[in-house]
């Protein structure tokens, strides 16, 4: 059966056009819960280019699958939230 995976970042969905081929819904949820760990990486990395380091406050992100029939079947979410307390400024 094909999946599509759709990726939520700070309320701007990129929904999945084409879809994969998975032998099953388990299969489907689980490459979409480890794409949803690249696409933090990914989004981190260009954060970190950003001109002001105050632009690197945390991350949320969701991956939704939907079916064949566009019914969503699974949802996996991350929240990364960074945080620098008053006594560690300066150490960095």
């Amino acid at each position: 059966m094909r999946y599509f995976t759709d990726f939520i970042e700070d309320e701007v969905l990129s929904r999945g056009e084409e879809g994969l081929e998975f032998c099953g819904r388990h299969e489907a949820c689980r490459s979409a819960a480890e794409a949803l760990v690249e696409v933090a990486n990914d989004s981190l990395r260009v954060k970190q280019r950003a001109p002001s380091a105050s632009d690197l406050i945390g991350l949320h992100l969701e991956a939704q699958v939907r079916n064949e029939d566009g019914a969503i079947v699974f949802r996996a979410h991350l929240t990364l939230v960074l945080d620098w307390p008053d006594s560690l400024a300066g150490r960095g």
